[in-house]
């Protein structure tokens, strides 16, 4: 195989017998070798301007623009939405059913309940106590009604022993106890009462644990 790029160079050393077409292979002509080495040269700096990229670079240190660029440190920790941690990575196991939060100060942890704890379903209930006002209902709200009144003739009086009875031990007539209806009172109106309660029910508490996180952007 032609050894046209950079990315062509074999690790084998028996394999790269040219360069660019250029026999360097045991036994080539000595003129050939300078025109070899310019190939190279050419093929380096086709990599450095970066018109022939290299297929998996790796690094121990980098710098980019007098920034160096590195491999997370030790301890550095990042959220991963997965089970198990990436290879090189060990998962933590210290917090557990918490939420995180957004913060612009310094980080730490807080609250006392866990997260499927405090946002499980909830029912609240209580008792309503209290009574109403006392109130004298007035005539205009009392129903509409009457009263009949029934008064002994002889004696203009009501005295209901006396019905069917003699006058005077015996003698002379009966006395009856005829009867009146009185007029109608009283309006139907509507009345209302005062009323004072109170409610007392189960709190719920929502103190959720969490954990704080930040949002960071690189400058």
């Amino acid at each position: 195989m032609a050894k046209n790029r950079i990315r062509d160079y074999s690790a084998t050393v028996g394999n790269n017998t040219d360069i660019q077409s250029v026999n360097i292979d045991e036994g080539c002509s000595p003129a050939g070798i300078n025109n070899a080495i310019r190939e190279v040269m050419v093929d380096l700096a086709n990599v450095n301007s970066g018109a022939i990229s290299l297929v998996s670079p790796d690094f121990d240190t980098a710098t980019i623009a007098g920034t160096a660029i590195d491999s997370f440190p030790s301890g550095t920790k990042m959220l991963f939405n997965q089970t198990a941690a990436p290879t090189g990575w060990t998962k933590s196991t210290s917090d557990n059913d918490k939420a995180l939060r957004v913060v612009s100060g310094s980080v730490g942890t807080g609250g006392t309940v866990a997260f499927e704890t405090a946002f499980a379903s909830q029912v609240v209930s209580g008792t309503i106590s209290g009574s109403t006002g006392s109130h004298v209902l007035t005539l205009a709200q009392i129903p509409s009604h009457t009263h009949t009144i029934t008064t002994d003739q002889i004696l203009g009086t009501t005295d209901n022993t006396r019905v069917g009875k003699t006058v005077d031990g015996g003698s002379g007539t009966k006395a009856t106890q005829p009867s009146w209806t009185a007029a109608s009172a009283g309006g139907g109106e509507g009345h209302s009462h005062t009323l004072s309660a109170s409610f007392s029910g189960g709190a719920i508490d929502l103190d959720v644990q969490y954990v704080d996180v930040i949002i960071a952007a690189k400058d």
